[in-house]
């Protein structure tokens, strides 16, 4: 027998028991008192032995069949003497030993059925409270049970004084995560953050979904000191940790802030605290660990700020209003970029077409103490005007970083991309400008093919390393990546060159 069906067997209610105990012993003693030969008040044995299976199960109803079994043999005594044992009927006895087996099967049968019955409502209830209190993409907890839990050991801590810890953390760069590489791939990182989370905390601890990319984990019987060693451990494990999806390599890093309960503090303090230290985390270059000691927030742990670019700073439209196009090049933002990147890709992948793409990073070193940001917005306008005159009216030319632009070249396979790209690279280099003399226009450029069915987030990581490849040795250069490796194009290099080098 299953162990859930036994468990639901075993349920007991003491006074129904002894309810049907008491009318086994009743229809015995009418039987008794009739002493009739035909057994026609067997039958009142099925009602105390059908009630026990559909409301005790399988287990409690073979008992009670049992015990109705052994009490109706008070129909034998007016049968038997002290002379002789077989004045028992043989057609009584045949009709008695038929009617006790189908007492046990109706027993069994309606047990049984009752049994599967409460475990299969037992399987609703746990699936509609997981629905109600489990966050649906990533297993956990979500806010409700969240505050409910918090909620509920804060009420212990009151009583108990049993020290209490909330640990907030949030992702860094979520958003810019999300728009690159799009939205299945961060709901495969918040899935892959909810696992490490269950896989470094206790069992005793609580983690929710707290929001969008925030999650909580309620440390029961924790101090500060203990907590600030969970949250580092956290911190460091997700910096560590590399999320493979779609062929991808992901890693991503994470801010954190804690706070232990105070005496005489609420949940809505105790919140705002942690809260508080998650802030400073962020505001301090995220990546980081910070403490709420009651008054100040205080750094704990190694974290430092990531190589991840914040896209807020001052001069980058998307800090701006508009999110579509960029403030200080009048271009189309990198949102507009990844959007058109991930249709052209989808495009490419239904219709066979070509598609190309690149990334035209300028080598200048714009540190504000040397070049102000008038500079800095000559150098965009000119290298952006520049891809502008080589390339198609039907290519997209978009700001992607604070010093890149993107290009899309649909329509176009890695050979035919290449050409207008290196020419970019020449007319780049040999710019000069009276007003900034001492500015440099040369670039480097890396470039990709979409290949085959390729994720989108893919290219993008290959036209990377092929950038990479280019700034490498000192840029002005033009690298792209063909799926195995990386390739520097000859300078001034004419097509049927670059042809032979494709090939």
């Amino acid at each position: 027998m299953p162990e859930d069906i036994q468990n639901h067997s075993q349920i007991r209610h003491p006074l129904l028991e002894t309810a049907l105990i008491a009318l086994v012993f009743g229809v015995s003693a009418l039987m008794g008192y009739y002493s009739v030969e035909t057994p026609v008040l067997l039958h009142l044995f099925y009602v105390p032995v059908v009630l026990t299976g559909a409301l005790q199960g399988r287990q409690r109803a073979r008992l009670m069949a049992l015990l109705c079994i052994l009490s109706s043999l008070i129909i034998f005594v007016p049968n038997l003497n002290a002379e002789a044992v077989d004045g028992i009927p043989l057609m009584t006895l045949a009709v008695f030993l038929l009617w006790a087996a189908t007492l046990v099967l109706i027993g069994v049968i309606v047990g049984a059925l009752s049994d599967r019955w409460r475990i299969a409502m037992d399987h609703l209830t746990e699936a509609h409270k997981k629905d109600v209190l489990t966050d649906s993409l990533t297993g956990v907890a979500n806010r409700r049970a969240y505050e409910f839990e918090l909620a509920r050991r804060i009420a212990d801590w009151n009583r108990n004084a049993k020290d209490l810890s909330l640990v907030l953390l949030d992702i860094d760069y979520f958003k810019k995560f999300n728009d690159r590489y799009g939205h299945q791939a961060g709901d495969a990182v918040l899935r892959a953050v909810a696992d490490e989370l269950a896989n470094t905390v206790r069992e005793a601890d609580l983690i929710a979904r707290y929001g969008g990319e925030e999650f909580a984990v309620v440390l029961s019987e924790t101090n500060i000191e203990l907590a600030k060693e969970v949250a580092e451990r956290i911190r460091a494990l997700i910096e560590s940790s590399r999320f493979p999806f779609n062929g991808l390599i992901l890693r991503l890093t994470v801010s954190v802030g804690i706070a232990q309960i105070r005496e005489g503090e609420d949940a809505t303090a105790f919140v705002q605290r942690a809260d508080a230290a998650l802030y400073s985390s962020k505001e301090a270059g995220r990546n980081r660990v910070h403490f709420h000691d009651g008054s100040t927030c205080q750094q704990f742990g190694n974290g430092m700020a990531t190589e991840i670019k914040d896209q807020t700073k001052s001069g980058d439209s998307r800090g701006g209003s508009d999110p579509y196009t960029d403030e200080v090049t009048g271009l189309p933002s990198q949102k507009v970029f990844l959007e058109e990147l991930r249709r052209r890709a989808a495009e490419r992948n239904r219709y066979g077409t070509k598609l190309s793409l690149a990334i035209v990073e300028f080598n200048e070193d714009l540190d504000d103490t040397v070049h102000d940001a008038h500079a800095r917005k000559s150098l965009l306008a000119t290298i952006s005007k520049l891809a502008s005159s080589v390339l198609r009216d039907t290519d997209l030319i978009a700001r992607f970083d604070e010093n890149s632009l993107g290009i899309l070249l649909p329509a176009t396979d890695l050979t035919n991309a290449l050409v207008p790209l290196t020419r970019l690279r020449a007319n780049a280099s040999q710019y000069s400008d009276a007003k900034y003399a001492s500015l440099s226009y040369a670039v480097s450029i890396g470039a990709v093919e979409v290949l085959g069915d390729e994720h989108p987030g893919s290219a993008l990581q290959r036209v990377e390393v092929a950038l990479k490849s280019s700034s490498a040795e000192g840029g002005n250069a033009v690298s792209y990546h063909d799926g195995q490796e990386c390739q520097k194009v000859a300078e001034d290099a004419p097509t049927a060159e670059l042809q032979s080098q494709r090939d």
